[in-house]
């Protein structure tokens, strides 16, 4: 199943079909019980919004879209869930997409190598659309970037005196890049020139940041039926992210509130963290944020082309972001 939010781009929502067929069709993994954990995330019911937003762009340029363009956006997809599995290794987190991770189904150490696979099956993806690129493919340098903003949240794991200036560091690299990435890899196109597609790049960088911080809401607003993860997840693993940074940098923070490595968190204190969180109105200040990325990509997608299917982009990004434009 593709997700619902693209029902109303039967062409994308087509490809997107194609794009997981792709992906179980080239997976090679000899070990029955990873292959099928992979495929089960594969299937769960993600959004798909990087290999989607691939997708969109090309069809700024294509009239019908090229397999090549499918193999990028898989590739997209495979680097994406390899972080994923990454991640919940680190967080120790359960759950991803509403079923158990695989680190829990098998164990850390094959969690590990499985998303070390998926790293090195995206690549081999991208490389099915070489032709496409002509030199210019930004994969494996985006792939470095990744992993950089990786290494950053874990160095500053438990690290309270992290600056806001270098949590949007971090997540340029942990979580924009991905989406620049999707959208600079969807104008590959002989007509389009290098400094179009740059363009392209920064419009997806400004949505991946706006992603993100719209993602650290969710982390303390939204329950775990609704977000696929379990609220406050990030604070409980030491991962401070933009609300509860913006509130340490203040002076009469309580910093009483937060714990060291190790400890498990009542209910109590995670509501007690809350409400010190609403008396220096993060949320409003983080909101603030997203609206700036937002507005910048707008801008820049406004100069970037005049198409209707820039209108449907906008339109996608209003829906995923839950905001109106």
């Amino acid at each position: 199943m593709v997700h619902a939010i693209w029902r109303n781009y039967p062409e994308i929502e087509t490809a997107l079909y194609d794009v997981k067929k792709i992906i179980h069709d080239e997976l090679a993994i000899s070990s029955p019980s990873v292959s099928n954990k992979i495929r089960e995330y594969v299937d769960a019911p993600g959004k798909y919004t990087r290999a989607g937003l691939c997708l969109m762009f090309a069809k700024l340029n294509y009239k019908k879209l090229p397999k090549e363009i499918l193999y990028v956006a898989a590739g997209i997809e495979m680097l994406h869930l390899a972080t994923l599995i990454h991640d919940d290794v680190i967080d120790e987190a359960d759950n991803r997409r509403g079923i158990q991770g695989l680190h829990k189904t098998h164990s850390n150490r094959i969690a590990i190598y499985a998303g070390d696979y998926l790293l090195a099956y995206s690549g081999r993806l991208f490389k099915k659309a070489h032709k496409l690129f002509e030199g210019d493919s930004i994969d494996d340098w985006a792939m470095e970037r990744i992993l950089d903003g990786e290494i950053s949240q874990l160095q500053n794991q438990f690290e309270p005196s992290i600056s806001i200036y270098q949590y949007l560091r971090q997540i340029r690299g942990k979580t924009a890049i991905l989406f620049a990435l999707a959208t600079y890899s969807g104008t590959a196109h002989p007509e389009v020139s290098r400094f179009k597609r740059r363009q392209a790049f920064y419009i997806g960088l400004e949505i991946g940041m706006a992603f993100q911080l719209t993602d650290d809401l969710i982390d303390y607003k939204i329950d775990q039926t609704a977000s696929g993860k379990p609220q406050l997840q990030d604070v409980q693993n030491g991962i401070y992210t933009a609300p509860l940074i913006l509130a340490m940098q203040e002076n009469d923070f309580n910093h009483s509130l937060l714990f060291s490595r190790g400890h498990l968190w009542s209910e109590n204190q995670l509501d007690d963290l809350v409400m010190e969180l609403n008396k220096f109105e993060v949320f409003d200040k983080t909101e603030g944020f997203v609206k700036a990325y937002l507005n910048k990509a707008l801008s820049k997608m406004d100069k970037f082309s005049k198409r209707k299917e820039m209108n449907d982009i906008k339109e996608l990004l209003s829906v995923v972001m839950k905001r109106n434009f």
